[in-house]
C-alpha cells in the first residue's frame, strides 16, 4: 500500500483520527491518536515521537530501570514510523471516524530499536529469507468473555463446558456475529468461531498470512475483540488461566515454510512415510530442542504456567506426534501445499511477534544444524512418557532456559533478551512479595 492509497482510503471513509500503534515487550498495545491533517502532513512519512521509557514499563506500569538505560539515560524519544509496504491502514468500524495503522519503532537517527518486538520478529524473518524460505501461518486464539468483572469474580457469557455447542447459540449469537463481522471489517478473515471447553470461553481460527503479517493479524485480532466486547459492557480476556480448575486459553501456532524460488511447500515430501521432508524434520527438531527457552516468550506470564498441565489438551512435556493433541507439536493431516506444523506450546497471553520469532528461530536452528528429530509419539500416552524432557513449570524456569540458550539469544538479540528478562524478573519478584488469598485462607486460622 502506498501513501497515495492511504490518503485515498482516508478520503473515501471520512477519517478524522488515526491510531498509530505498536505491541510492547509485555504485550500491551500502545497507541498515539493523531488528527488526520497532522498524520497526512507529518506523521505518515516522518513518524511521531514516542518516549523510550515506555519499553521499560512492566505489566503493572512500574518502570524497570534494568530494562533500559534507566534514569541516567534520560529516557529520550524514539520514533513510531509506519511502513506502507507491509502495513495496512484499516477502518475501525466500532470507533467513530477512526483508522488504525501499526508502526515500527526507530531511534531519532532512524535505526530500528533492537528491543522492539516487531523488529525482533523481522530479524528472524530476514534469517529465514537467507535460507530461501518464506514463513506462512496463523495463531489460533482462545479467550474468555465475561459479563462482569469486579472484586466478586466473573460472570461468564455462556454456561457449561460444551465445545462447539449449537444449543448455546442463543446465548452467544450476538457475540459471535460481532466478532466475525468486526474482524472482517479490519481485514481479518475468520475460518471458524465457536465455544470452547470453559464457561464463557471461545475460539477463533483465522486465515494464515505471510511474514510479519502473521503477527500483525494476531495483534489486531486481540485488540479488536477486546474493544468490541467493551462497547457491549463485556470483558474479553486473553489471560491464559482466568478460572481455577477450568480450561486455559491457548494460542496454538499453525505455520509452514515455503521455498521462495519455487513457491512449493518446504515441509512436504510425498516419498516419506509421514509425508514430511528432511527440512521439516529438522525444523521440528529445532522447536523441540529449544522448547524450554521458547516457553519464556510463548508463555510470558506467571499465570501462563497454570495451563501447562497433563491431561488438559495443553502440553506438559517436549513431544511431537501426528494428529496428536497431547503433544507439544502436532502435525495435522493435510499434506502437499497444506503441510504445516501446529505448535501447541503458546498461551493466549503472549506477544505474537515474540512468540512467532522464538518458534521460527528455534526451527531455523534445527534446519541450519540439521538436528535429528526423535520418533513421534504413536500409540501411547504422550503425558506418561518418561524418556522426554518436561516443559518449564514456571516463568522463572523458562527465563533461566532462555538466558542459557545462546542460539536463541543471538537470533532474537542480546539487548532484547536482557530487557525482556529484566521486565519479567521484576514481575516475578512482585508476585513473590505478594501474600495471596489462597495463603490467607489456608493458614490464617489454622496456625
Amino acid at each position: 500500500m502506498t501513501y497515495e492509497d492511504i490518503n485515498q482510503l482516508i478520503a473515501d471513509n471520512d477519517i478524522e483520527v488515526i491510531r498509530v500503534v505498536f505491541n510492547d515487550i509485555t504485550n500491551v498495545s500502545r497507541a498515539r491518536n493523531i488528527p488526520v491533517k497532522h498524520f497526512q502532513e507529518i506523521v505518515m512519512q516522518k513518524g511521531v515521537q514516542y518516549p523510550s521509557a515506555m519499553l521499560s514499563v512492566d505489566t503493572s506500569a512500574n518502570f524497570v530501570l534494568a530494562a533500559g538505560a534507566g534514569f541516567a539515560g534520560g529516557y529520550g524519544s524514539w520514533l513510531l514510523k509506519i511502513d506502507p509496504e507491509t502495513f495496512r491502514i484499516r477502518i475501525i468500524p466500532w470507533a467513530k471516524k477512526s483508522a488504525r495503522v501499526i508502526a515500527d519503532l526507530y531511534t531519532l537517527e532512524e535505526v530500528p530499536v533492537p528491543v522492539a518486538p516487531r523488529s525482533v520478529f523481522q530479524r528472524v524473518l530476514q534469517e529465514l529469507d537467507k535460507e530461501g524460505l518464506a514463513a506462512y501461518g496463523a495463531a489460533e486464539l482462545e479467550f474468555y468473555i465475561f459479563k462482569q468483572y469486579d472484586e466478586h469474580g466473573f460472570d461468564p457469557t455462556w454456561t457449561g463446558l460444551q465445545c462447539y455447542s449449537e444449543i448455546k447459540q442463543g446465548e452467544i449469537d450476538e457475540i459471535l456475529y460481532q466478532i466475525v463481522s468486526g474482524l472482517a471489517a479490519v481485514g481479518i478473515h475468520v475460518e471458524a468461531a465457536n465455544t470452547e471447553y470453559g464457561p464463557g470461553q471461545f475460539e477463533v481460527s483465522i486465515n494464515p498470512a505471510w511474514g510479519i503479517a502473521q503477527a500483525d493479524v494476531a495483534f489486531t485480532l486481540k485488540t479488536a475483540i477486546k474493544e468490541m466486547m467493551a462497547q457491549q459492557g463485556l470483558l474479553a480476556t486473553f489471560m491464559t488461566k482466568p478460572l481455577t480448575g477450568l480450561s486455559g486459553s491457548g494460542s496454538h501456532f499453525h505455520h509452514s515454510l515455503y521455498h521462495k524460488a519455487t513457491g512449493q511447500n518446504a515441509l512436504f515430501d510425498p516419498e516419506d512415510a509421514y509425508g514430511l521432508s528432511d527440512l521439516a524434520k529438522h525444523f521440528i527438531a529445532g522447536q523441540l530442542h529449544h522448547a524450554k527457552a521458547t516457553s519464556a516468550l510463548a508463555n510470558p506470564t506467571i499465570n501462563s504456567y497454570h495451563r501447562l498441565r497433563p491431561y488438559t489438551f495443553a502440553p506438559s512435556n517436549v513431544t511431537w506426534g501426528l494428529e496428536n493433541r497431547m503433544c507439544m507439536i502436532r502435525i495435522p493431516g493435510a499434506r502437499g501445499q497444506g503441510t504445516h506444523i501446529e505448535n501447541r506450546l503458546p498461551g493466549a497471553d503472549n506477544n505474537p511477534y515474540l512468540m512467532m520469532a522464538a518458534i521460527y528461530a528455534a526451527g531455523l536452528d534445527g534446519i541450519r544444524r540439521q538436528l535429528p528429530v526423535p520418533p513421534p509419539v504413536e500409540n501411547e500416552d504422550a503425558y506418561a512418557k518418561s524418556d522426554v524432557s518436561s516443559l518449564p513449570k514456571s516463568l522463572g524456569e523458562a527465563l533461566e532456559a532462555l538466558n542459557q540458550d545462546e542460539v536463541l539469544v543471538n537470533l532474537l538479540g542480546p539487548e532484547f533478551v536482557q530487557a525482556f528478562t529484566a521486565l519479567k524478573t521484576h514481575e516475578i519478584n512482585r508476585f513473590t512479595d505478594h501474600v495471596s488469598d489462597w495463603e490467607v485462607k489456608e493458614y490464617r486460622e489454622l496456625f
